[in-house]
């Protein structure tokens, strides 16, 4: 035996039992195969009539993202480890309706929310990344006992929704009747995705003393604002502001589409006739997005125990834009799964 010399083992291929030298000398003829099929599917294709092949990449595309929308809506989501832990959202640093000294006439607050559920546009049905049906009834007991609670008025706007646009956009019609026709004197706009998770919290101890402000805003990802959690004064301004933000149509997405447009609109209104600090000011507040419109952070479960382990390393560990246990209200943004992450939050609510 010759310990110096290198015994050559063939290396068996567990996709076809053959050792690497019978594979070698196999897989060229697995390529030609390859090649060969692929090139009758291309001349296939070439023969085709034009139009039948425009309706079969059509039929692909349209069965691909069905198929992904369906993969998306039920991925499996667990509540990160911070949902169970405190952390006290900061204070306003403006004077609140609370905290005021001066006795004011009752303030008629009003909440609302809509979604499209019984009207859905045709082009949602049909290609709709994301599925809000259902989650109106499965969210409205909890805002309806809020309201009940403190002495709030709770509207389903539903009725308010324009087909032409993805139903997000709906929100500005709904949020300008409560201010025309209801006399609101407040109206706090919620998503169909949040849930009131606090309800030992008042709106009065964020809405702002000052009569001269009007809108409540929470600070997004990317410098943007949140259009999924906010609250409009009944002003002449506030009024005006919200007919020019449905007036920009350029925005308006095609219905069905993962993003509606109505963010979008709303960043660059802001920052193009907002953009020195003092004009911001003199109308709008953006305090931490915690205050009323906490982030809720999701994980795959199979990650739950790592995150648990580090998770004073996790930079979402005491953001004041994630949801932490003690938050007023948690928003389920950006989660197509939304009927199962809800549960999940309605069974932590108080």
């Amino acid at each position: 035996h010759n310990s110096g010399a290198k015994t050559m083992v063939p290396f068996l291929n567990p996709f076809t039992g053959t050792s690497s030298s019978a594979s070698s000398s196999s897989s060229s003829s697995r390529s030609s195969v390859l090649a060969l099929l692929g090139t009758r599917i291309l001349v296939g294709l070439y023969s085709l009539n034009p139009i039948r092949l425009f309706f079969l990449v059509i039929v692909g595309i349209f069965l691909m993202q069905r198929t992904l929308s369906s993969i998306q809506r039920h991925k499996v989501w667990t509540l990160a480890p911070i949902a169970n832990i405190d952390r006290d959202c900061p204070q306003p640093s403006y004077p609140t309706l609370e905290s005021a000294k001066t006795k004011r006439p009752k303030e008629k607050i009003c909440l609302t929310t809509l979604t499209d559920e019984k009207d859905k546009a045709f082009a949602t049905r049909l290609v709709g990344w994301r599925n809000f049906d259902g989650l109106l009834k499965l969210t409205w007991d909890n805002k309806q006992n809020y309201a009940k609670k403190h002495g709030y008025f709770l509207f389903d706007e539903s009725d308010q929704l324009d087909k032409s646009r993805p139903p997000s956009w709906s929100k500005i019609r709904a949020v300008n009747r409560l201010l025309n026709e209801e006399n609101c004197t407040w109206v706090y706009w919620l998503d169909a995705d949040t849930v009131i998770m606090n309800s030992e919290k008042r709106i009065e101890a964020f809405l702002p003393s000052v009569p001269s402000l009007d809108l409540l805003l929470s600070v997004d990802d990317g410098g943007g604002y949140n259009a999924g959690a906010w609250l409009v004064h009944n002003t002449p301004w506030a009024r005006q502001f919200l007919q020019e933000w449905w007036d920009m149509r350029s925005f308006v997405k095609v219905p069905g589409l993962a993003k509606s447009g109505d963010n979008d609109a709303l960043k660059y209104k802001l920052q193009n006739e907002f953009g020195d600090e003092e004009t911001f000011n003199e109308h709008i507040l953006a305090p931490p997005r915690c205050t009323f419109n906490s982030y809720v952070k999701f994980i795959a479960p199979s990650m739950y125990a790592a995150v648990a382990q580090t998770i004073k390393e996790q930079d979402f560990y005491m953001a004041e834009a994630y949801y932490h246990r003690g938050d007023f209200v948690a928003h389920v943004a950006g989660v197509d799964n939304k009927v199962e992450t809800l549960k999940m939050l309605l069974k932590a609510a108080k």
